[in-house]
């Protein structure tokens, strides 16, 4: 089955975080100090420390200078929050019911925002908020939005690639294998790369029947620690078509270097 991870959070690479980066260096306790409503609608204890940390230079960047990047960002910051204080919810405190009363109170915030921010961003043209409505609420009409965005500069990242691919995957092999080649050629030199790329090409093309590319993408998702693909059952299937394992490793290793170093070219299919 073709895997996408969503872990925008973790790559800072969406326009509007270099703006945010402005505000690094602004406190929180600076922020909750001047914007109280920031801050006073999140849990007050510990638990969940980094996620409203973020929350909150979000939305006070977002004052600031609001945009639909930024919403984009809270979307998926809430969502991580959420699923943080839910858990932490749970803890019965027989002492402290107030934490959990207030991790309660932390839980329907982020509902809330979510729900805000979800119909505030419906008519987006921003092409993450795009995806977003059609990957969380099946907006068709979201979708083919974003779908008239192929061949644009628009779609031109990594991350706009992967969830096209997600789209295509579903009935168009080929095509899948062509966007997530694109998608590596369009990492630049030292930039982490989604490893589940390599994951779900080494899946495709074992769909396809072509074990020898299956293998290849497989060696490659192992050198980048994917660790959940028998490549020893791939191999022996690629000796078996008397082809050789060590000349598609190298072959592979050269993609490798390709791709760190931001020049990889997307071979044929």
């Amino acid at each position: 089955m073709f895997r996408i991870t969503v872990t925008l959070l973790l790559t800072l690479l969406l326009a509007g975080c270099d703006f945010l980066a402005q505000f690094k260096t602004v406190t929180v306790a600076s922020i909750c100090k001047e914007y109280p409503h920031l801050c006073k609608d999140l849990n007050p204890d510990a638990h969940c420390r980094y996620e409203k940390a973020e929350i909150i230079r979000t939305r006070y960047a977002h004052i600031k200078a609001p945009s639909d990047p930024l919403k984009y960002q809270l979307l998926l910051l809430f969502e991580d929050y959420k699923e943080c204080v839910s858990l932490a919810a749970q803890i019965e405190h027989i002492k402290l019911k107030e934490k959990k009363s207030g991790r309660v109170k932390g839980m329907l915030t982020a509902q809330r925002e979510i729900r805000q921010l979800s119909r505030d961003t419906e008519e987006s043209d921003y092409p993450y908020l795009m995806y977003y409505h059609w990957s969380r609420y099946g907006s068709e009409e979201a979708l083919n939005r974003f779908l008239a965005l192929q061949g644009t500069k628009q779609l031109e990242e990594p991350d706009l690639q992967k969830f096209l691919a997600e789209h295509f995957v579903k009935f168009d092999l080929e095509k899948t294998v062509g966007i997530l080649h694109h998608a590596l050629e369009l990492y630049d030199s030292g930039e982490e790369v989604d490893p589940e790329i390599f994951y779900s090409l080494s899946t495709i093309y074992l769909k396809l029947d072509k074990f020898a590319k299956a293998y290849l993408w497989g060696y490659i998702a192992k050198d980048f620690d994917i660790t959940d693909l028998d490549l020893g059952q791939i191999e022996a299937i690629v000796i078996q078509q008397n082809k050789s394992p060590g000349q598609i490793e190298t072959i592979a290793n050269r993609y490798i270097s390709d791709i760190k170093s931001g020049t990889f070219v997307a071979p044929g299919l």
